[in-house]
């Protein structure tokens, strides 16, 4: 005979007719937990608090923003020379101070944990790992810092919480004077370096114009070329004349020996100019001009990445004296810490609901298996087989 399958409906309510039947069992498996977790919630375990505060992470004091308009154009790549202009790692010091066994021992000094947890261990390390459970450090979605600290006393939890804030802002203000004197000696240390290396770059580009004559190559070179031009026009135009004249007058007279002097005059100015003969009027040779203008950019170009480095590194060495006596709040608290009175734990209605669930679930698994074994029962059936022989292994235990 074929049997059908019982459906969700019919199902329901043989576990539930399946419970009323061992109702009084049922009703134990329940209350006694319920009422057990009950008393552990209401008088037993203490409540627990939590105070939170939230700060801002340290700003990023770089100066670099102030240091590019000291540079010229190309000249400011040079600042990332230094890696001033990285990430700060200020807000990765003041997790490392809250996460601090120094930070952490104070708390544990200053309140007295040892009594008020009623620590009765002996070692130092097994109370900060107690006070460690009870504090943690997070950041929010915000990347704001967030301090939380749960205590069975919501106004301790409070005041260790402002406690931490004060001692974590005081503790990193030391590190950053001593960051500040430590970098500061290096820039000082650095700019002496380069104010060397700058006198000795000017003296010698000095030389380097005075020797050569070569101090506005650009300047110089306009005022060569216009010279030689005005030179070779007027030589044309003599040269033109002194044809006429000859033409006319024939190459004895007065007027072309005086245009013959006057040609031969310009040549030989044109000629000095040529041969660099006229560096004292600030005139430059022209075949010289090149090898003389690539030297002197290369020395130009020297002393101003020498002089960018120096605005450089003074900018940060007074940047570090600044910060050196800042005595500043650097931890801006967005929400101070506060005697919050909700518990956080135990969640009581949490935890009667889900003993009553747990308790219910396995009181229907119970009574539902009792109701399978009977009906299984003289049926021969291989459930009973196993049953029979589960049973029958702890009566032969009981019974040697």
């Amino acid at each position: 005979m074929h049997s059908e399958t019982p459906g969700l409906t019919e199902t329901l309510f043989r576990l539930i007719n399946n419970d009323l039947k061992h109702f009084k069992l049922c009703c134990a498996l329940v209350l006694i937990p319920t009422i057990a977790v009950f008393i552990l919630v209401m008088w037993v375990i203490k409540p627990t608090y939590a105070a939170k505060a939230v700060v801002t992470p340290p700003p990023d004091n770089s100066s670099m923003g102030a240091l590019s308009g000291l540079l010229d154009g190309e000249l400011s790549s040079y600042a990332s020379m230094l890696g001033l202009g990285s990430a700060s790692v200020d807000a990765d010091a003041i997790w490392t101070i809250f996460d601090s066994k120094e930070l952490q021992d104070m708390v544990i000094d200053h309140f007295d944990l040892a009594k008020h947890y009623e620590f009765d261990g002996k070692f130092r390390a097994d109370l900060l790992k107690k006070f460690r459970k009870n504090f943690k450090l997070s950041l929010t979605d915000e990347n704001m810092l967030e301090v939380t600290i749960e205590d069975e006393d919501y106004r301790i939890a409070s005041q260790m919480a402002t406690f931490m804030l004060e001692k974590a802002d005081s503790m990193f203000n030391a590190f950053k004077t001593k960051q500040a004197a430590q970098s500061r000696e290096y820039f000082d240390n650095r700019i002496a370096e380069c104010l060397k290396g700058l006198d000795s770059l000017q003296e010698d580009f000095v030389k380097f114009q005075v020797d050569n004559n070569f101090y506005e190559p650009e300047v110089q070179m306009e005022a060569t070329i216009k010279y030689l031009t005005s030179l070779q026009t007027e030589r044309q135009g003599v040269s033109v004349e002194m044809n006429y004249e000859g033409q006319m007058h024939g190459t004895e007279s007065k007027r072309y020996n005086e245009l013959s002097k006057r040609y031969n005059s310009l040549n030989v100015a044109i000629n000095q100019t040529l041969n660099g003969k006229q560096q004292s009027l600030g005139l430059i040779t022209l075949k010289k001009s090149p090898e003389l203008g690539a030297e002197y950019m290369r020395k130009e170009q020297e002393l101003k990445v020498q002089v960018a480095m120096y605005k450089l590194l003074r900018q940060q060495s007074e940047q570090m004296q600044l910060e050196e006596a800042k005595k500043l709040t650097n931890l801006h608290v967005l929400e101070a810490p506060w005697p919050n009175d909700k518990k956080v734990s135990p969640l009581r209605g949490v935890s009667l609901i889900f003993t009553v669930f747990v308790s219910t679930l396995l009181a229907t698994i119970l009574c539902n298996f009792i109701e399978l074994v009977k009906s299984q029962k003289g049926t021969g059936s291989a459930l009973e087989k196993e049953w029979l022989t589960f049973v029958g292994f702890f009566r032969r235990n009981r019974a040697g």
